[in-house]
């Protein structure tokens, strides 16, 4: 993800946090700061410091999601910190319903099992009756102090984890919901289901918000129904797309940028052709990168027309090959943040697929249906037409 900057390596993977977490640090060193009493700079650090603890939890719940996936072979390319939470970059989850499932509970049920041992250590911390009433517990969540910080962080947390587990997309309990209706009714049937429920979830708690519950409330509410919405759009263009290759919708006239360029010249390129991404090749045909649309505008604002390609370009590119589904490759497109990735057959490089190129094929479905795909025929018998 860009404008993010790495904080770790753990497990292989790249925890980083985004510059956009800045404005959650902010807001919290302003709420102690300066709203909650008696407020002054060590308010403001104590908020700053709570926040940090917190995502901390946060990123607790990502690397157990991202262990269990890659137990099951899934490559976890990192997990970024934003400032309503944590996202590990997955390339693909399983769609075994069980590999599912265990990979979705993996982050509630670490953060629940860290709630319990924090309530374990409460009942050394408090003196008894300290926590009697709401009143009484209410008071100490805004005390600055130790013992209101761990209540803080042991109440928020196990809520978040109970808040994860509701059945609704994106949350984590909309794919376990998810899972347990796959292992009856299929993966499309109960990802529909998941789904009206995930809305159905989302629209109860938008008439909360709007009858009281606050603009926190139909913010999460908002979330929720936009969350399980593009969830139900992804079955859809999985079942549109059904068992159309990469061979069959690969593109083999393509330009491409060779490391000794310099981005000037691809910039001219871009005024007289549709292609936004260039496929970077050495002088035998290897391919050793690609310079995407927005490599190329930054290195230009940065560096001038005169930037080498070499440098411009991006070296780690996940690659389809032609047998691949078409649904496959755009889900590890878009695992990788790339609107384009190289086919190669063998070894040999064949083309490009694009986001532009799924788009249209999946218009073109929808429209003619399935039967459309067996007049539609492999990059290879395109080859063999074109000879």
């Amino acid at each position: 993800m860009q404008a993010s900057l790495r904080l770790f390596k753990a497990f292989g993977i790249d925890v980083k946090v985004h510059v956009t977490f800045l404005f959650i640090v902010v807001y919290f060193a302003y709420l102690w700061g300066a709203v909650y009493p008696p407020g002054g700079v060590l308010g403001a650090l104590y908020g700053a410091v709570l926040v940090v603890l917190l995502f901390g939890l946060v990123t607790i719940h990502e690397l157990s999601h991202s262990r269990v996936a890659q137990h099951f072979g899934v490559n976890v390319k990192g997990i970024t910190l934003l400032p309503i939470g944590g996202m590990a970059q997955m390339e693909e989850i399983p769609k075994e319903p069980r590999k599912e499932l265990l990979i979705s509970v993996a982050g509630p049920m670490s953060n629940l099992v860290i709630g319990a041992l924090m309530i374990v250590g409460a009942l050394f911390i408090y003196r008894s009756g300290e926590l009697s009433s709401i009143k009484a517990v209410a008071d100490l969540l805004l005390q600055r102090s130790f013992k209101g910080a761990y209540l803080y962080l042991t109440f928020v947390n196990i809520t978040l984890a109970l808040f994860n587990l509701l059945p609704a997309f994106p949350l984590d309990g909309g794919r376990v919901f998810r899972a347990l209706l796959a292992l009856k009714l299929g993966q499309a049937q109960a990802t529909r289901i998941a789904v009206r429920v995930g809305q159905a979830l989302a629209l109860a708690l938008g008439l909360w918000g709007l009858l009281g519950g606050g603009i926190l409330v139909l913010l999460v509410a908002a979330f929720i129904f936009l969350g399980a919405s593009s969830e139900g759009k992804g079955e859809e263009a999985g079942r549109v797309l059904g068992d159309l290759t990469v061979g069959q919708a690969v593109n083999t006239s393509i330009e491409y940028a060779h490391p000794e360029q310099v981005v000037g010249e691809l910039a001219a390129r871009l005024l007289h052709t549709y292609q936004e991404d260039f496929l970077v090749i050495d002088e035998a045909g290897r391919l050793l990168g690609i310079l995407t649309r927005d490599r190329l505008i930054e290195a230009l604002s940065r560096h001038g027309r005169y930037y080498p390609v070499s440098q411009a370009m991006r070296r780690e590119v996940p690659h389809a090959s032609p047998g691949d589904l078409v649904y496959d490759a755009y889900k590890r497109m878009r695992a990788a943040g790339l609107k384009a990735i190289p086919v190669v057959d063998d070894g040999r490089l064949i083309g490009m697929l694009s986001m532009e190129d799924i788009s249209e094929v999946y218009s073109l479905l929808a429209a003619a249906g399935p039967d459309l795909l067996k007049q539609v025929p492999s990059y290879r018998a395109r080859a063999r037409d074109v000879v």
